[in-house]
């Protein structure tokens, strides 16, 4: 270990070890919340454990770490008290005014630790830690308790493997996300053509897409002609998402696929909860769509611990069928997808919400 780090560790705040029996229920009036990462979809699924926290600590006050690009999921699960940037200042401005720092970080880091060290929680609580030369459970001591995770356990089930769920049997972890009327009102009555079956498009995240030819491949085998013109697709908006719009319709000539123009975050939401059902690959949209309980086919690599950790959080009752590639040590390998059985999941309900609809134009 070089001295730097080895000078380092020595300065950490040293956190006496406790064992789940000794967990101060009592005594928590406060939680801060340091997320696995600063991604969208990391941030909707711990609405989720922030939502089953309420269900412990009612009236706790609830913080979360955040930056620019996950604050605005937090702000709109409507759960959270305080939401703290993560910057040097706001860390000496949170001095020991937090009994409780949940660390859903995979991994410890000389920033979150110095963050630890000036913010001072009264306990510190750490989940899955993943093992560092210089940094580790062995290193370091600024953590009363570890509740550890299986490599692949689903982030969501974090607090139901843990001394919370032991105590209070929890609910299931499930994404909350708010809604603005006025969006949901346009995105309902005028985004949609009328009288059709509204399927969300979301084949391009920040790291992972679907090729053209193969989401091509799965909407024309599925949309068959007896139902085609009761089905409207929309490509949601990415940075190249028009580009992708013109290959995609140049393969599927007799789909109508509509182009989403632009939105923010908070009109995403919107859009996708005037869906009847979302495409997604692994990634933030999949995890939105989860939020508003839509029925659901997802893309993903098949790379563990990636495809365990990021299962989506949907209640048993929601369709849900995940399409694989083959084996591959690359979670951002999204390609060559064995589509067969994802062409009769999608053909069975697009059938099933034509049929309701025709029934409703009755």
């Amino acid at each position: 270990m070089s001295l730097l780090k080895k000078f380092f560790i020595l300065l950490l705040e040293k956190k006496i070890k406790k064992n789940e029996k000794e967990f101060p229920f009592n005594d928590i009036n406060s939680i801060l919340i340091r997320p696995i990462g600063e991604a969208i979809g990391d941030a909707v699924i711990h609405t989720a454990h922030i939502s089953q926290l309420k269900q412990i600590f009612p009236n706790a006050k609830i913080g979360v770490i955040t930056k620019k690009s996950n604050e605005i999921i937090f702000k709109n699960s409507k759960l959270v008290d305080i939401i703290i940037n993560r910057k040097l200042i706001n860390y000496f401005l949170q001095f020991k005014k937090w009994d409780l720092l949940l660390d859903f970080e995979n991994n410890f880091n000389s920033s979150s630790l110095l963050m630890d060290r000036i913010i001072m929680p009264k306990y510190n609580v750490i989940f899955m830690k993943r093992y560092k030369k210089h940094y580790n459970t062995d290193s370091i001591d600024s953590y009363n308790f570890h509740f550890k995770q299986k490599e692949t356990e689903k982030l969501g089930n974090y607090l139901k493997n843990s001394v919370f769920n032991q105590k209070y049997n929890l609910q299931e972890p499930h994404s909350i996300l708010h809604t603005n009327k006025i969006l949901d009102f346009y995105y309902d009555k005028y985004y949609w053509t009328d009288n059709k079956v509204r399927v969300l498009l979301c084949p391009q995240g920040s790291k992972r897409q679907i090729p053209e030819i193969e989401l091509a491949n799965l909407l024309n085998s599925s949309t068959i002609h007896s139902i085609s013109n009761k089905i409207e697709y929309v490509l949601s908006y990415t940075i190249t998402s028009k580009s992708y719009y013109h290959n995609l319709i140049k393969l599927c000539p007799n789909l109508n696929i509509k182009y989403s123009k632009e939105t923010t975050l908070v009109e995403f939401f919107s859009l996708t909860k005037s869906s009847n059902l979302v495409i997604a690959v692994d990634g933030g949209a999949l995890h939105i769509a989860c939020a508003f309980n839509k029925p659901l086919l997802s893309f993903f690599a098949d790379a563990r611990p990636n495809l365990d950790i990021w299962e989506p959080l949907l209640p048993k009752d929601i369709p849900h069928h995940r399409i694989l590639t083959p084996k591959t040590h690359n979670p951002n390998l999204t390609e060559h997808f064995i589509i067969s059985d994802g062409i009769k999941w999608l053909l069975y309900y697009l059938q099933l919400y034509s049929t309701k609809l025709d029934k409703e134009l009755i």
